[in-house]
Order: C-alpha cells, then sequence, then structure tokens
C-alpha cells in the first residue's frame, strides 16, 4: 500500500478547488476528489484485464488503479458524484481511448452524436450513396451500390440532378408533405442523413486496413513458404481473421440495408437515424480494439524483415486473444 499512500500524499498537495468556481457541469468530467487533479491522470482500458483504470504518473512510479481499487483507496462512496462519473467513464472508453478529467462527455453519451470527427470524403461518399438511392428509386428498383468508381459514376451523370429533383417531389407526395417546401424538407432530410452515414462511410473506410492485414498474411505465406513454422502460424492467422472480417461485413451490410429503402428510412426518420447510430457506435467500439495493431501495420511494406516478423508475432496475439474458439468437454 506504499505507493497508494504515495498517491494520497499527492492528491493531498494537489490545488484546492476554488471556492467561487462554478458548480459542477452535468456534460463534463468534473470529477471532486482530488487524485483525479493529480498531473497527466487519465482513464483508459487496461490491455490485459479489459478493465477501466486510471493511470497516474507521480515521479517514476507509474500506477493503473482499477475503479473498485480506486474507491477503496480513496474512500469514494458508491453512491457519491465521483462513482458515478465512474461508471461514465467505463461507458464512454467505448467509444474513445483515453479520458482525461476536465474533459467532455463523449457525445455518444449526452445526446447520441459522435465524439470524433470524419473527413469530407467520407460526407460525399456518404451523399453519393444516397443520391443513388433516391435516383434508382424512381425507376422501382432500388440498388445498393457499394463499388466507388461506380458510385461517381452515376453522380456525375448529367441527368442525375434532374432525377434527383423528380424524386424529392415524389417523395414528398409519396409522405403526404404538401407544404410548399416539401421539395427542400426532403433534402434537409437528406443532408441530416448525410451526416449520420458519413461516419459509417469513415468506419468502413478504416475496416479496409483489417482486410489489408488479412490479405498481408496471405503474401507473407508466399514470402516465407520454406519456413514451414512460420507458414504454419500464418495459417492459423488466416482462419482466425475470417472471423472478425464477417463481422465486421455484416454490420456493414447492416447499414446499408437501412438507408436500402429509402422512403421508409425518411418515413421513420428518428429510428432510422437512432439504428444508424447503433451500428455506428458498435463498430466504433470494435475498431477501438483494433487501432494500436492497426497504426503498427501502417506504411510497413510486406517483405522479408525483422519488421514483418515482429508485426505477425503482435498480430497472432491480438487474434489468439480475441478469436480462438475453445470447447469446455464434460463427461456424460
Amino acid at each position: 500500500m506504499t505507493d497508494l499512500s504515495n498517491i494520497a500524499a499527492a492528491a493531498d498537495q494537489a490545488s484546492q478547488p476554488d471556492a467561487d468556481a462554478p458548480p459542477m457541469r452535468e456534460t463534463h468530467f468534473d470529477f471532486q476528489h482530488k487524485v483525479f487533479s493529480l498531473p497527466a491522470a487519465y482513464f483508459a482500458v487496461e490491455p490485459n484485464s479489459k478493465e477501466p483504470v486510471l493511470n497516474i504518473l507521480l515521479g517514476d512510479l507509474k500506477a493503473a488503479l482499477p475503479f473498485n481499487t480506486l474507491k477503496e483507496s480513496f474512500q469514494i462512496a458508491e453512491d457519491s458524484h465521483d462513482a458515478r462519473l465512474l461508471e461514465t467513464v467505463a461507458k464512454g472508453l467505448h467509444y474513445v481511448k483515453q479520458i482525461r478529467p476536465g474533459e467532455k462527455i463523449p457525445g455518444e453519451l449526452l445526446d447520441g452524436t459522435a465524439s470524433w470527427s470524419v473527413e469530407d470524403k467520407h460526407r460525399m461518399i456518404a451523399r453519393g450513396r444516397l443520391t443513388v438511392q433516391l435516383v434508382s428509386w424512381i425507376t422501382g428498383s432500388e440498388m445498393i451500390v457499394v463499388d466507388l468508381e461506380e458510385l461517381e459514376q452515376i453522380v456525375e451523370d448529367p441527368g442525375t440532378k434532374q432525377r434527383l429533383k423528380t424524386a424529392f417531389k415524389q417523395i414528398a407526395e409519396k409522405l403526404g408533405i404538401q407544404d410548399a417546401n416539401a421539395e427542400q424538407y426532403i433534402n434537409d432530410r437528406i443532408d441530416d442523413l448525410t451526416q449520420e452515414l458519413s461516419y459509417i462511410e469513415a468506419l468502413r473506410d478504416r475496416f479496409k486496413h483489417i482486410r489489408a492485414i488479412g490479405d498481408a498474411l496471405v503474401k507473407m505465406t508466399q514470402i516465407y513458404r520454406t519456413d514451414r513454422t512460420f507458414c504454419s502460424e500464418l495459417q492459423r492467422m488466416q482462419g482466425l481473421i475470417k472471423k472478425p472480417l464477417r463481422e465486421f461485413d455484416s454490420i456493414f451490410d447492416q447499414a446499408d440495408a437501412q438507408t436500402g429503402e429509402i422512403v421508409g428510412a425518411l418515413k421513420d426518420f428518428q429510428t432510422t437515424v437512432t439504428f444508424i447510430r447503433k451500428i455506428r457506435d458498435d463498430l466504433r467500439g470494435r475498431l477501438i480494439e483494433w487501432e494500436d495493431l492497426l497504426q503498427a501495420w501502417d506504411g510497413v511494406p510486406v517483405e522479408r524483415s525483422q519488421q514483418i516478423e515482429q508485426l505477425q508475432k503482435m498480430t497472432y496475439r491480438f487474434l489468439a486473444s480475441r478469436y480462438i474458439e475453445s470447447k469446455v468437454w464434460e463427461r456424460k
């Protein structure tokens, strides 16, 4: 307990809150206990235990305190403001890798909006997919276009804008909207839907890097074909990575299908948004687990090298710890 005593002593020396400070904000991680005001304190998920912890740096001392230890050691009551915030931190770490005391609570927990940003290209892709859905709806044969090159060809067609205007008018009539600004209303809903779907496109873009790892494993099998032990491990890894690839593909298919029937999506707009956000958050949580591995692979050429062999070991540990299926044998 010596280390915890040192942390407690440092916390006692931390600056006292200003008596004239504003009241606690429900939108921020405004902890009251002084332990949370220690320099460089932050929350994260501990890689081995998968538990949320408070990371403390005190001189040469590094401590990762699980929440139960934290509450017991610093007398944080279960029904206190700080204890409730710790519960919020645990939920928030599903959406972000780190949380620091004083930061804003992730938007996913406040109003459903994303706490992270997307690039303009992802908004353009989302808008393009919706444009395809709207235009193809007029013909009576809706389609879901995933291929980016095909998507761009359709959107750039000179007749697309006119067909889009016709689609807005017909959809407004189908939804029973007779206001003079009906077409503008539909356009605004498409803009809102574009913003929601842009996050799915950003996640789809990052998911391609996981698929690239799978492709790299196949290529490495050829490069190291004379090393039987190494190739055997690579083959097992190829089998393991199939499960997450199938899972991600299935979730993206659900997201695409949600706007596959565009009139239904617009008719029950709020339900559509809620569903898309649920998928967004599920994908985001899954991809955060992969992020350290993806960053390690980014920019590394797939060729015989010590670096690629170290990546193989890192990837094998990652896949084995998550996707090896074990059976429990029982005597009958």
